[in-house]
C-alpha cells in the first residue's frame, strides 16, 4: 500500500483499471514458460515459507499467490503475468533481476517486506509497468538508472528504504500521478522535469531526505497536485508565487527545513486546502489575514518559527479547523478570536509566544476541545467559569503564565470530568493551597510545583484515585507528608522537594504499590496523557523528554524540606524506584541496607543530612546506579569499591571526615573537616529530576496526541506519517 491517505485509494483504483485492461486468467492453464522461469528465479532468492513453499508445488504461475495473469483478450496467446503483489508477506532476500524479463508487467508491489541490496538494473526494461510500489523495505544504491526508464509509470512509491544519491536523471513521465521517495537519503536539488512532462500529476512527496536548493520549479507541475511533501529536507528560500497556483491542492507540509521570509497573503487562493504544515522553519513576520477563503482548513500548524503580531481573526472562519498548533513563535497580543466559530477544535497549542490579557470565554464553546496548552506567555487574570463546560478535555497546560485565584481554578476544572493531565506551575504566586476541592475522577498527571503556594498537602488529594504523578515542588508548603499518600495506588512519581516540610518519613509511603510491583500497570497513562514530559536535570539545562508520562523514571523526591527522624528500613520494599532523594534535610540515623534491595535504582542522593555509619557494602549490589551522594553528612569508614562505586566522584563522598577512599581519600590520612552548609544551598544533585515543565517537544501532537483526539480511520494515515517523520527529525537532529 503506499504512503500516504490519499494514495491507497489510487492504489486499488490502478489495480481496478489494469484489471479491467486485461483478460485474467483464472483457469488452470501454465502461464509463459519465460515468466515462470522468471519468477522461479525470483523465488530463489527470497525466503519465506508460506508464501515460497505454495509457489514450488505446481507449475501454474497464474494460481500462485500473488500472481496475476492475462492475456489482453487473445486466448490463443500463452497468458503472461501482469501484476505481482506481494506486500506484507515478510519476505527477505534481494529483488532478483530475473523480473525485468516480465516484459507485459504493469503492477508490482513487494511493498512492506525486508528486501535489500540494490535494484537489479534489468527493472528498466519494464516498459509497460503503470505501478511500482517497493515501500518499506530496506533497499539501498541508486534508483535513477532504473527508474528513469520506466515511461509508462503511474504511481511511484520507493519511500521508507536507504536509497541515496541524486534524481537529475528522472523525467518523462507523462502518465505520473503519484510520485513518493519520502524517507530516503536522497540529495541534490529537486528535479522539476520529474513531473512537467505529466499533466495530472497529483501526488509528490519528497519528504525525509537531504535535498537542498529552493522550491523553484513547481511553475511546470499539474495544476491538478492534490499534496505536496517536502517536509524534513535542507530545502530553503522564500516560497515561489507559483506555489499559490494549485486549487485542487489539499496538503502542503513543508516543516523541518530552511524556508524564510513572509507567509504571502496569496495563501487564500488554495482553497481546497486541509492540511497546513509548517513547523521547524525560518518563516517571520504576521500571519496573513485570510484564513476566509480556507473554508476547508483543518490542520494548521505552523509552531516554531519567527511569526509575530496577532492571531488573524479570519482563523474563526475555519469552521472545519480541527488543529491549530502556532507554539514557539513571536505572536502577541490578546487572543480575540471568537472560538464559537470553531465547533470542531480538538486542539490548540499557542505555548511559547508572547500572548498577555485574560483566556477568552468564547474558548469555552469548542466542546470538542481536548488538549489546550497556553504555557509560557503572558497570561493574567481568573480561570473563566465557563470553562467547565470543555467536557472533552483531556490535557490542559496552563504553567509560565500570571493567573491568580487557585481556588477558583481548582473548582472550574474539577468539572471537566475527562481532564487527564493538569499542568499549573509557574502561577498563584504566594497563594494558599485550596483545602476544599471535589474530586478529579480522571487526573493522573497534577503539576502545581513553582508557585510559591502556602499551607499543608490537602486532603482532597486523595480523592484522585487514578493519579500517577504528583509535582508540588518550589513550594512553601509545610506541615508533615500525609500518610494517606501511601494508598494512591497507581502514584509511581511523587515531588515534594523545596518545601518547608517537617516531621519524619512516612513509613506509610513504602506502600506504594506503582513503586513495589511491576505487576501494577500505570492506568493507562500512555493512551490517556499522550504528551511527553520534561524532567530538568539542572536549573540551566534544556531537560530530558519523555514521550509519555509513563516513561518517567518511578521517582520520590523530598529534598531540600525540614524532615527527621530516619529512613525507614521498609523502603527496600520499593523495588521498582529509578530515583530516590532525600537529600538536604534532616534525616539521621544510618543508612539502612535494604536499600540494596532496590535493583533499579539509578539515582540515590543523601547528601547534606546528619547520617551516621558507614556505606553499606551490600550498595554494591545496585548495578544500575549511575548517581550517588551522601556528601556532608557524618559518615565513617572505607567506601565500597565494587559495583558502581569505583565510577563515582570524589564529590559524592566529600564533607564526612572519617569516610576514606584510596584513590582520593586515603584511610588514616587528614581530611578538611565538614563545612557548615546552608539548608538551601545546593547540592550535586541541585534541581535533579525535578518536573518543572510538562509540556510538549516539536511535533509530539502530531505524532502522539492526534492518535486519541481523532480515533477515525480517516485521519489514521496521518498519524502514522508523522510518527515515522518526527522519528525521522530526532534522528536528523542528533546526527
Amino acid at each position: 500500500m503506499l504512503l500516504l491517505g490519499f494514495i491507497p485509494m489510487t492504489f486499488l483504483r490502478w489495480v481496478f483499471f489494469v484489471c479491467s485492461s486485461l483478460w485474467i486468467q483464472t483457469l488452470s492453464q501454465s502461464c509463459d514458460p519465460s515468466d515462470l522461469l522468471a519468477l522461479k528465479e525470483f523465488a530463489g532468492n527470497v525466503t519465506n515459507e508460506s508464501v515460497i513453499t505454495s509457489w514450488s508445488n505446481n507449475s501454474f504461475c497464474c494460481q500462485w499467490d500473488g500472481v496475476v495473469c492475462g492475456n489482453e483478450g487473445n486466448e490463443s496467446v500463452p497468458t503472461r503475468v501482469a501484476m505481482l503483489i506481494l506486500p506484507k508477506k515478510g519476505l527477505k532476500g534481494i529483488i532478483s533481476r530475473s523480473l525485468g524479463r516480465l516484459d507485459k508487467l504493469k503492477l508490482l508491489d513487494l511493498s512492506c517486506n525486508h528486501f535489500e541490496g540494490v535494484l537489479p538494473a534489468e527493472l528498466s526494461n519494464l516498459k509497460q509497468l503503470q505501478v511500482l510500489d517497493l515501500s518499506h523495505n530496506m533497499l539501498t544504491g541508486r534508483v535513477s538508472p532504473v527508474l528513469s526508464g520506466l515511461k509508462m509509470i503511474q504511481s511511484l512509491n520507493v519511500s521508507s528504504n536507504s536509497f541515496s544519491g541524486d534524481l537529475l536523471e528522472l523525467g518523462g513521465f507523462p502518465n505520473l500521478l503519484v510520485f513518493n521517495v519520502s524517507n530516503n537519503s536522497f540529495t541534490g536539488v529537486l528535479n522539476s522535469q520529474i513531473w512537467s512532462a505529466s499533466n495530472g500529476t497529483e501526488i509528490l512527496d519528497l519528504s525525509m531526505n537531504d535535498f537542498v536548493g529552493s522550491l523553484q520549479g513547481l511553475d511546470n507541475c499539474s495544476s491538478t497536485l492534490k499534496e505536496l511533501h517536502v517536509d524534513v529536507n535542507s530545502l530553503s528560500g522564500h516560497l515561489p508565487n507559483s506555489l499559490y497556483s494549485f486549487p485542487s491542492l489539499q496538503q502542503l507540509s513543508l516543516s523541518v527545513n530552511y524556508f524564510s521570509g513572509h507567509l504571502s497573503k496569496e495563501l487564500s487562493k488554495l482553497t481546497s486546502l486541509n492540511y497546513l504544515i509548517l513547523f521547524g522553519n525560518h518563516f517571520s513576520g504576521e500571519l496573513p489575514n485570510v484564513f476566509g477563503n480556507l473554508t476547508n482548513l483543518e490542520f494548521f500548524i505552523a509552531n516554531s518559527n519567527f511569526f509575530s503580531g496577532p492571531l488573524p481573526l479570519s482563523l474563526a472562519l475555519c469552521s472545519k479547523l480541527r488543529v491549530l498548533d502556532l507554539r514557539n513563535n513571536s505572536l502577541t497580543g490578546s487572543i480575540d478570536l471568537n472560538f464559537t466559530g470553531l465547533p470542531s477544535l480538538g486542539m490548540l497549542v499557542l505555548a511559547s509566544n508572547r500572548f498577555s490579557g485574560p483566556l477568552p470565554n468564547s474558548l469555552a464553546d469548542c466542546h470538542q476541545l481536548k488538549i489546550l496548552s497556553l504555557d509560557k506567555n503572558n497570561f493574567t487574570g481568573r480561570f473563566p467559569e465557563n470553562f467547565a463546560k470543555l467536557q472533552s478535555l483531556l490535557f490542559l497546560s496552563l504553567s509560565n503564565n500570571s493567573f491568580v485565584d487557585l481556588s477558583r481554578a481548582l473548582s472550574v476544572l474539577q468539572q471537566c470530568k475527562n481532564l487527564t493531565t493538569l499542568i499549573l506551575a509557574m502561577n498563584f504566586i504566594g497563594e494558599e493551597i485550596p483545602k476544599n476541592v471535589g474530586a478529579f475522577e480522571s487526573l493522573m498527571v497534577l503539576g502545581i510545583g513553582y508557585c510559591g503556594l502556602k499551607g499543608h498537602i490537602p486532603v482532597w488529594l486523595s480523592s484522585c484515585k487514578k493519579l500517577n504523578v504528583l509535582d508540588l515542588s518550589w513550594n512553601h508548603l509545610d506541615g508533615r507528608i500525609p500518610p494517606w499518600i501511601g494508598s494512591m495506588e497507581n502514584l509511581f512519581y511523587l515531588d515534594l522537594s523545596n518545601n518547608s516540610l517537617t516531621g519524619e518519613i512516612p513509613t506509610n509511603l513504602t506502600e506504594l504499590k506503582s513503586l513495589i510491583s511491576t505487576n501494577c500497570c500505570l492506568s493507562n497513562l500512555t493512551s490517556a496523557a499522550g504528551i511527553p514530559l520534561f524532567v530538568k536535570r539542572t536549573q540551566s539545562s534544556n531537560g530530558l523528554q519523555y514521550k509519555q508520562a509513563s516513561s518517567l523514571p518511578p521517582s520520590l523526591s523530598l529534598s531540600n524540606n525540614m524532615i527527621n527522624g530516619t529512613i525507614p528500613p521498609e523502603v527496600g520494599r520499593l523495588k521498582q524506584l529509578h530515583v530516590l532523594d532525600l537529600s538536604r534535610n534532616n534525616i539521621s540515623g544510618t543508612m539502612p541496607s535494604s536499600i540494596s534491595e532496590m535493583r533499579n535504582l539509578e539515582y540515590l542522593d543523601l547528601a547534606s543530612n546528619d547520617l551516621i555509619g558507614s556505606i553499606p557494602k551490600s550498595f554494591e549490589k545496585l548495578t544500575f546506579l549511575s548517581k550517588f551522594s551522601v556528601a556532608y553528612n557524618h559518615l565513617h569508614g572505607e567506601i565500597p569499591t565494587g559495583g558502581q562505586f569505583y565510577t563515582f566522584p570524589g564529590s559524592s563522598f566529600e564533607g564526612n571526615s572519617d569516610l576514606c577512599r584510596e584513590i582520593d581519600f586515603p584511610c588514616g590520612s587528614s581530611v578538611v573537616p565538614k563545612p557548615v552548609i546552608p539548608q538551601k544551598l545546593e547540592s550535586p544533585f541541585a534541581f535533579d529530576w525535578k518536573v518543572v515543565l510538562i509540556g510538549y517537544g516539536t511535533g509530539l501532537i502530531i505524532g502522539l496526541a492526534l492518535g486519541y483526539i481523532f480515533c477515525t480511520r480517516k485521519y489514521e494515515w496521518f498519524d502514522k506519517i508523522y510518527v515515522m517523520r518526527l522519528n525521522r527529525i530526532e534522528i536528523k537532529r542528533g546526527g
